[in-house]
């Protein structure tokens, strides 16, 4: 029996009962010329009365927790738009006339619940959610929340339309406006992806993996960005499933290797140490690492690959030690997710412990970003890290999230210039090359007056080495110095720096 079906049932039930009531009224007035029965009669009634207002107040009551209950059966509790089931029922009872379905998710919406708790972000997630309501109610669009910070808009349009480019720039507009929740400002923005039937998909199952297909892409693009399904996405996704399958059987086929720069001392023109970059020889052929590194920390394979490099790293500094007699640096990469693992500092300490290596011989390159997500914990972790005796640097510094405010916090030995700010550095040059080079003199500055060394990477011509001495830069690091090398021609390297030495001697 339907829920529409039972609930008619039962209301008949009620109007009988009701209609029995007020017979038996009827009747009593009938007798009522009997005096003697006169009270009992009003009673009678009363109680008739009584009685039928509580059976009326109980089924408007019935009727009421049922509407609600199916109401909560096809909507999101939290924000009261209809949830998953529901979007794909629509989905499927829709006319076939073209509509585009548009999948959206709020940009870094983790860092609102690591940062203020789930009580402001589900303060936020209602006011998006009515945002995206009413921006998409005003375009002819209906707002759906699928899941966390997924949500989703039915358009009954094409997506080549004028009207949906308005639709979307109002749907993103709407989230560039700062959410208050209490205290706290908070700023937002939407990675969309959208798929339109039919040409995108004849059915609902084929129309939502593609239009999640561009989503993943918006998302890889770093967000607030809307991209539209194509025939090219679903290859491009298909081949990075394929390359994190492989990634993911890359440590044991040994196909992961160690190639390390050499960083030159601006100080005595001599070798300061090097650099370890992680190389992916995939069935015979490089890798870039601009592939597989974003991937790898997407699905987390960075934590297994990222402990690797620091195995090979204190091993190769062990033989090196040994084999020329001196202490080497070698400068590792720490990634994000590597970071944040709550086995980051226990392997690192059995690594130490099983290496015997000098601790000083190790340095950890570490993104201005991992330590903005959680800065007092990354700050009591670079302690704990430092306290080992092992050297930190901040890799690409000025291009993430600067803030001097938690830099004289951080137990840092070294700053990295990044590469984008020494490429163009020339004297006399443009505004552009100017203001490179005012970046740079002023990170130079920052280091030595914090007591940092500073080194510069991407150095590839003499006159930017140049320069770098000139303004008081530590190391450079670079082409003009030397490349990446894999480790036997890295041996080879310090052999033939050490040759002209042993010839003096």
């Amino acid at each position: 029996m339907s829920t529409v079906t039972g609930r008619r049932h039962r209301f008949a039930i009620y109007a009988l009962l009701l209609l029995m009531i007020i017979g038996g009224a009827i009747v009593s007035v009938l007798i009522e010329r009997y005096a003697s029965m006169r009270a009992m009669v009003h009673l009678f009634n009363l109680m008739a009365l009584a009685t039928a207002a509580f059976m009326i107040y109980h089924a408007w009551s019935r009727f009421r927790s049922e509407d609600e209950l199916a109401h909560l059966a096809n909507h999101d509790p939290l924000t009261g738009l209809p949830h998953r089931r529901s979007f794909e029922h629509r989905l499927r009872t829709l006319p076939p006339r073209p509509h585009t379905v548009v999948l959206g998710t709020i940009d870094r919406f983790s860092r609102v619940v690591a940062g203020f708790g789930h009580g402001v972000a589900d303060g936020m997630m209602r006011g998006i959610a009515q945002r995206i309501r009413d921006a998409a109610a005003a375009h002819g669009g209906e707002a759906f929340r699928l899941d966390g910070a997924n949500i989703a808009v039915l358009y009954q349009m094409d997506q080549r339309a004028a009207a949906f480019d308005q639709a979307l720039a109002a749907l993103q507009d709407e989230l560039r406006t700062p959410f208050v929740c209490g205290s706290h400002e908070i700023y937002s923005t939407l990675s969309l992806g959208a798929a339109t039937f039919p040409q995108h998909g004849a059915d609902p199952a084929s129309l939502l993996r593609n239009a999640d297909a561009a989503l993943q892409a918006a998302r890889r693009a770093g967000g607030d960005l809307l991209l539209s399904y194509s025939e090219e996405l679903n290859a491009s996704s298909g081949q990075r499933l394929d390359m994190e399958a492989d990634l993911r059987r890359a440590l044991e086929r040994n196909e992961l290797e160690l190639h390390y720069q050499p960083q030159q001392s601006l100080r005595d023109d001599g070798l300061a140490g090097f650099e370890a970059l992680l190389r992916w020889r995939r069935n015979g052929e490089m890798v870039s690492p601009a592939q597989f590194i974003p991937l790898a920390e997407e699905s987390g394979l960075i934590v297994d690959i990222g402990n690797w490099v620091l195995e090979q790293a204190c091993r190769q500094a062990s033989e090196w030690s040994a084999s020329s007699g001196r202490s080497l640096t070698i400068a590792v990469n720490i990634s994000p997710r590597q970071f944040a693992h709550p086995g980051f500092l226990p392997h690192i300490e059995a690594l130490l412990e099983a290496t015997h290596i000098d601790p000083a011989c190790i340095e950890l390159e570490i993104t201005e970003g991992v330590m903005m997500e959680n800065a007092e914990h990354a700050i009591a972790l670079l302690h704990r890290l430092r306290g080992l005796g092992l050297k930190l640097s901040i890799d690409d510094f000025g291009t993430g999230y600067s803030s001097l405010a938690y830099l004289k916090r951080f137990p840092l030995t070294k700053l990295k210039i990044d590469q984008s700010f020494v490429r163009q550095l020339a004297p006399g040059s443009d505004t552009a090359s100017r203001a490179d080079a005012a970046i740079v003199q002023a990170v130079i500055s920052l280091g030595r007056n914090l007591g940092m060394k500073v080194i510069a990477e991407g150095v590839e011509t003499a006159v930017q080495r140049a320069l770098l001495l000139q303004w008081g830069c530590d190391e450079i690091q670079g082409y003009h110095y030397g490349k990446p090398l894999p480790a036997r021609e890295a041996r080879r390297f310090l052999r033939d720096l050490a040759a002209p030495a042993l010839q003096a001697a």
